[in-house]
């Protein structure tokens, strides 16, 4: 190795993985031999320490050995992590860029867990969001008359717990964002394990609507946590991880799938999965900080309290948009898979897997673009490919039916992370958590009205028209979208007007 390399590893490295501080000086680096040691002076690490020796073997050339042992600061998903965090700093040079499994912005070790923990909740929240959408067929054939009416009816009904959202989120506003998160999260957990008993469909449809809702506020809570503590430059990537981990604990369901095709009540034995849910909760609740933006909350005042109704309004009437397609779209794929095409749950469930899988590329693609570019750059072409090519599953067989399913997967989810993020971007400390479950409502009434409309236009058009008239609504938010606010790495302070409130608040000697 030459100087010039030596010099570079016994430099500290200062990049997206780590910033090291010299506990050990090397001396005179064109000495016969040395040491140097550096440790983390910030990164996601719980431990780290490098070490670099050298020996002169020839003039202006040196034997170099580097050895590095670190622990991540990150729970339960550190083997995932590890082994690509250990190819960059073996390189002992700085990172050029962020690597694409890497966040824009370093993190903290705090940070670190935060995000894990986020994380873990929306595992949770995939598990008991999903056990409806993909067994509800399967109960309808059971407890009911199995006609697409009525899957949508039970969907629709179930999603008129949203007032409920509404106040828990505000409840977050004033006790916690870590509480409302735990606490919705285990009372879900303990509803939805109690469907598995439900005599009939309409307590099966009670204890859903207070489950479902119930996740639904737990997410939201560490969603917004994160969105408080995390830099400002990588919160829509925050969120892609989120949604990617809300995909795997869908995905726990999908796997369950197979068993609901044993018997006709066989579909109980899937509502097990959730007991899963029981330790991530208990991991979650050991590295999920309370958010200092709320703790400082009290400080603002004025506008800086205020939801603004024009950004309300903006926003509610995308997820509106959005989610009067998308609900019906995947509450009603699987009957339309097991009615129309003639799968059986086994099949079910490696469709799924197989058309899904290229989601997960497109969340991560799209956290990354909206981080760096721009939102809208984000949710325009995810709302198109995703009326467009979800349409068209619906209206094809065969190989074009896989290809419609998978293309809606991989393009449509580029725009997740920027809509999950913009709703708490776009409103003050003090009412983020109020704001984002009132949104949430609203979504819920799309998806309440796409879920009635399909079941009359399913049952009188069939799938394929009544879907061709249901992607209006994404492709007109689509044009919608090109009015984003572009909120990319600026501060929250800065978007609400909270660091004006506050500065304003310390200028006449207030206490802060």
């Amino acid at each position: 190795m030459g100087a010039a390399e030596l010099a570079s590893r016994l430099s500290p490295r200062d990049d997206v993985l780590v910033r090291e501080v010299l506990l050990e000086a090397p001396g005179d680096p064109l000495g016969d031999c040395g040491r140097a040691r550096f440790a983390c002076a910030h990164g996601p690490f719980a431990a780290y320490d490098r070490q670099v020796c050298w020996e002169t073997v020839a003039p202006g050339r040196f034997r170099v050995s580097q050895r590095v042992r670190f622990r991540m600061a990150i729970p339960v998903f550190a083997p995932l992590f590890h082994l690509l965090a250990l190819r960059s700093l073996r390189s002992g040079t700085p990172l050029r860029g962020s690597p694409i499994w890497a966040l824009p912005d370093r993190l903290d070790a705090t940070q670190a867990r935060l995000v894990s923990a986020l994380c873990l909740f929306h595992v949770v929240g995939g598990v008991m969001f999903s056990f409806l959408t993909n067994v509800l067929t399967f109960i309808s054939a059971d407890l009911g008359d199995g006609t697409a009416g009525e899957q949508s009816l039970v969907l629709a009904v179930a999603r008129l717990g949203a007032v409920g959202t509404i106040l828990v989120m505000a409840l977050a506003d004033r006790v916690g964002r870590r509480r409302v998160a735990l606490w919705s999260a285990y009372a879900a957990v303990v509803l939805t394990l109690a469907c598995g008993l439900a005599p009939d469909l309409v307590v099966l449809a009670v204890l859903q609507t207070v489950a479902r809702n119930l996740a639904v506020a737990a997410m939201l809570a560490s969603d917004t946590l994160s969105v408080e503590q995390v830099p400002a430059g990588s919160r829509a990537a925050v969120q892609g991880l989120g949604a990617l981990s809300y995909g795997l604990g869908a995905g726990m369901v999908v796997v369950a799938l197979p068993l609901a095709d044993i018997s006709p009540g066989s579909w109980r034995l899937v509502f097990a999965v959730a007991l899963v849910c029981v330790p991530l909760l208990a991991v979650a609740a050991r590295h999920l900080p309370e958010s200092q933006r709320f703790i400082r909350r009290d400080r603002f005042e004025g506008r800086a309290r205020r939801v603004d109704p024009r950004r309300f309004v903006f926003i509610g009437v995308l997820l509106f948009l959005l989610n009067a397609f998308v609900a019906p779209s995947s509450q009603l794929q699987n009957d339309y898979l097991r009615v129309d095409q003639g799968f059986a749950g086994s099949r079910i469930t490696l469709f799924i897997a197989v058309t899904s899988i290229p989601g997960l590329f497109g969340i991560l693609l799209g956290g990354r673009l909206a981080d760096r570019r721009s939102r809208r750059a984000a949710i325009v072409p995810g709302f198109l490919a995703l009326g467009t090519f979800g349409a068209l599953f619906f209206a094809t067989s065969g190989a074009a039916m896989w290809s419609s399913a998978t293309l809606a997967a991989a393009l449509g989810t580029i725009s997740v992370p920027a809509l999950g993020v913009l709703a708490p971007e776009m409103f003050p400390t003090a009412r983020r958590g109020t704001a984002r479950g009132a949104l949430s409502a609203v979504a819920t009434a799309g998806s309440v009205v796409g879920l009635l409309l399909a079941g009359v236009l399913v049952d009188r058009l069939g799938y394929g028209s009544a879907f061709m008239w249901l992607a209006i609504g994404p492709l007109v938010g689509a044009a919608l979208a090109l009015r984003v606010p572009e909120t990319s790495g600026i501060e929250l302070e800065e978007l609400n007007e909270e660091r004006a409130a506050s500065a304003g608040r310390a200028s006449r000697g207030s206490p802060r």
